[in-house]
């Protein structure tokens, strides 16, 4: 495993999937909110024309032009709109009014101007809580000049818009993927020293482009026990030994991953035994005691105090309505 097969399994883990909202062609003077909601990253990608966005949460502002996308991740309420101030409509009282049509296409306004955007979200297990999400800015935009050192997402950009011209057999499932996709590729890009947008967003908007997590999975030695306790999270792993692993005193260590990546080290790893515990539940068919074993508890009952203490629910009560769903 190296430092981008954790990222891929720290998703996996998170349970990531998206769907489509709707597509949107708004004309003239339009100005539309979209009401807060926990737990979504929201997308927003103008295929045509101009759009402002205007995040409630911090009051950023952004300018979109064809082809790039705006990424809100913390379910926070924020408005589309012709110009950057515009007393907006909420979006419940324009779907009353006219919702979308059989194409799946929200139109709203008439006169100059236009706007067409393809709008969905990213959505998580709700009681997980992991810090490749903490910290995250209310706003981050993938523009397509930005990306000279990233093709490969810059393609994906294209491949969207492509895609929802087409509208043909497959295009939700298809469109759903690359959004999530373009999220992934948005967190990885954002933990690369010297990436446009990290210091751009965070300047501009007094906030971090990426987690501090990200930050910590690029740092030489952080990383080493990231990863260590990703590969083997049974192990009866100490701070001592966390810290040897990445090359540092154990002073030094604990004060560095905490600050970091926002917890202890020990933390983390009681947070990620318990993570992958939960998926393991979810999605195999392993018995509630391997699962325990493999994910580094002595005992089943130890476990399910774990389980039960940490998201109110015992895991076998938890599988049954993971696999219900």
């Amino acid at each position: 495993m190296d430092n981008q097969d954790l990222l891929s399994e720290v998703f996996a883990t998170l349970r990531l999937r998206s769907e489509l909202y709707f597509r949107a062609d708004l004309a003239g003077p339009f100005a539309i909110e979209v009401p807060a909601e926990r737990r979504l990253v929201r997308f927003h990608f103008l295929r045509r024309g101009t759009c402002w966005v205007r995040a409630e949460e911090g009051r950023a502002v952004v300018e979109l032009g064809e082809g790039e996308l705006v990424i809100l991740p913390n379910g926070g309420a924020h408005v589309l709109s012709d110009t950057a101030e515009r007393a907006p409509l909420p979006l419940p009282a324009l779907l009353a009014a006219a919702p979308p049509g059989d194409d799946g296409v929200l139109r709203y306004g008439a006169g100059g101007g236009r706007a067409e955007l393809l709008c969905g979200f990213c959505q998580f297990d709700e009681e997980i809580d992991h810090p490749v999400l903490a910290n995250l800015p209310s706003l981050m935009v993938l523009r397509p000049q930005d990306l000279g050192r990233q093709p490969w997402t810059r393609a994906t950009l294209r491949l969207l818009d492509l895609e929802s011209e087409l509208a043909g057999a497959g295009m939700q499932g298809i469109l759903t993927r690359l959004l999530e996709i373009l999220f992934i590729q948005a967190m990885r890009q954002s933990g690369e020293p010297g990436h446009p947008q990290a210091s751009q967003y965070a300047s501009q908007y007094a906030s971090q482009y990426a987690s501090q997590y990200m930050a910590a999975l690029a740092d030489p030695q952080l990383s080493k026990a990231l990863l260590a306790i990703h590969r083997d999270c049974a192990k009866a792993w100490t701070l001592a030994a966390l810290a040897r692993t990445a090359g540092m005193s154990r002073a030094r260590f604990a004060e560095k991953f905490a600050k970091m990546v926002g917890q202890t080290a020990i933390g983390y790893l009681t947070r990620w035994r318990l993570l992958k515990a939960r998926r393991l539940l979810a999605e195999s068919d392993l018995s509630t005691a391997e699962i325990a074993e493999r994910c580094g508890y002595a005992s089943l009952p130890a476990f399910s105090r774990r389980h039960k203490a940490a998201f109110g629910i015992g895991p076998g009560a938890f599988r049954r309505s993971a696999r219900g769903r």
